[in-house]
């Protein structure tokens, strides 16, 4: 039987906040049970030719212990540790299913936006908490022009529900738009843009069953010439809180 080696090196761990570190921007709406920012674990087996875990990239992780990165949490979401459907990575959390993650990439970037939550796949959603976070190296905002973006959400993802649509940004008078919905939920979001930090911040609406509920959205745009967007759109009811991410047409 061959050796088995399991290398494990791990940077010093950061201070969440809003940008949790220099070259990464992201956010989570409820950071009680985890925490998005730079991944810092490196991890591999069999002497270092499969790669677990790679640090310096978008990551995540439990409140209090450090981040891993989604890229290499995307290339391990199918069987036996969990499956991608309609483009959204599913997988429990440390190989188990006491918590779940769904989460997307945005436009092949190192940018994702997703949940997390206490249970089994595509039930119960406790103590849910959506995020986004991505690489902001190369980042640059336009002043005038407008972009359209196909955008696609994430809320208690069960496989069938994504949620799609298209923002329209107006950099000229810094303005961000749009609409992305399902069958069950439509969420608007209404934000001012801010060209110096790739920010956006404003309000978030969300509908359903009949009932219109105003709320906050909060993201950041990535790239060159802000060729993609992530982020959040949270309200006092957290069965509504979605995330969300696309590309630029």
């Amino acid at each position: 039987m061959k050796p088995v080696k399991l290398t494990l090196i791990s940077a010093a761990l950061l201070g969440l906040s809003s940008m949790a570190h220099a070259g990464f921007n992201g956010a989570i709406s409820d950071n009680t049970h985890r925490h998005v920012g730079e991944s810092q674990v490196d991890a591999s087996l069999f002497f270092g030719t499969v790669i677990i875990h790679e640090s310096g990239y978008a990551g995540i992780g439990a409140t209090g212990k450090e981040r891993v990165d989604f890229k290499n949490l995307a290339k391990r979401s199918s069987w036996p540790f969990g499956e991608t459907r309609d483009g959204v990575h599913s997988r429990g959390s440390r190989h188990s299913t006491t918590s779940q993650y769904n989460f997307a990439s945005v436009a092949n970037q190192d940018v994702w936006f997703g949940e997390w939550y206490e249970g089994n796949r595509d039930s119960g959603y406790a103590n849910r908490a959506v995020f986004y976070v991505g690489d902001n190296t190369g980042t640059t905002v336009p002043t005038t022009g407008t972009a359209t973006y196909s955008v696609a959400g994430v809320n208690k993802f069960n496989g069938t529900n994504k949620l799609s649509g298209t923002f329209t940004a107006n950099f000229g008078s810094q303005k961000l738009e749009g609409t992305i919905n399902n069958s069950a939920l439509t969420v608007t979001v209404d934000a001012n843009i801010n060209a110096t930090t790739a920010a956006f911040t404003g309000n978030a609406t969300a509908i359903a069953g009949g009932t219109s509920t105003n709320g906050t959205s909060q993201g950041h745009f990535f790239g060159a010439n802000a060729s993609a967007l992530a982020g959040i759109a949270t309200f006092t009811n957290k069965d509504l809180d979605t995330a969300f991410g696309g590309s630029k047409n």
